[in-house]
């Protein structure tokens, strides 16, 4: 007996693939901007720095807006955004290009690949993979009233350690007050080399982003925003993560807040 044919197999007409906003177009690792960001923990201690050492660290036209210099350390963790889940830490340095003022971030590491890729791809940023525990989110064991967040890259090789004790709320007109807490446009350097031999970058610019977060408020309606006590201690020295050379001389202030945010493209604001 004769088994009957079977019927052809018909495969389902796929929809197009748009086009990734990233490269490779095989392997994208992140979407179109913008990038949300829901009920982010930003805690950040500001202190002041020797600008000497660190100013072979700016690009040329990029110099601190004072002496001693005024940096900040941020430790970040975003439970909720278009890159998933994960943990941040930068320093930036408050400077000035012509008559604006900006912090401008040297360093920064991330645990997550995508805001890693698209950091260094859209904006310049010199985000690294790092190990990032922060207390906040991981337990923290003993002293858990103070938020701290260590840094190291390789693991056993700290970069930063970062604590801050919440001590009492902060009013919003107050924060945009402090000259310890300004809110000025985070400012990078976006230097994409060529892909033959005998030409310069393909990109140079500085490259300005203006975030405005919005902080959460409790029940009787004052934002999530903290004032304490802070701390931070950079490494003795890594060659590859020059983190030691932004060491701090004071503590000037540190705070927390909860927030959300949207991170778009930034604007250029010149071509070195």
């Amino acid at each position: 007996m004769t088994a009957p044919a079977l019927p052809p197999v018909v495969m389902p007409v796929s929809e197009p693939v748009s086009m990734p906003v990233s490269m490779p177009v095989a392997a994208p690792l992140y979407p179109p901007p913008p990038y949300e960001f829901r009920a982010a923990r930003q805690t950040w201690v500001v202190y002041e720095s020797d600008p000497g050492p660190l100013a072979a660290y700016l690009p040329a036209g990029v110099v601190p807006d004072s002496d001693p210099a005024v940096c900040a350390a941020w430790a970040c963790h975003y439970p909720t955004s278009t890159f998933g889940p994960y943990l941040e830490a930068y320093l930036v340095v408050r400077v000035r290009v012509g008559d604006e003022r900006f912090w401008y971030q040297p360093v920064i590491v991330t645990d997550a690949e995508a805001p890693m890729a698209a950091g260094r791809e859209l904006w310049g940023y010199g985000k690294k993979l790092a190990a990032i525990t922060w207390s906040g989110r991981d337990g923290g064991g003993p002293g858990t009233e103070q938020l701290v967040m260590t840094v190291e890259r390789p693991r056993g090789v700290r970069l930063m350690t970062l604590s801050v004790l919440p001590e009492r709320l902060l009013g919003p007109e107050e924060l945009v007050s402090l000259r310890t807490a300004e809110l000025l446009p985070t400012l990078s350097h976006r230097l994409l080399p060529a892909s033959e031999p005998g030409r310069g970058p393909v990109v140079d610019e500085l490259v300005a982003v203006d975030v405005r977060a919005r902080s959460h408020r409790g029940a009787d309606g004052r934002p999530e925003l903290w004032r304490g006590r802070g701390a931070v201690e950079l490494g003795a020295g890594s060659a590859a993560d020059p983190w030691h050379v932004f060491a701090p001389l004071r503590v000037l202030d540190a705070f927390t807040a909860l927030t959300d945010f949207t991170l778009p493209l930034g604007r250029v604001v010149a071509r070195p």
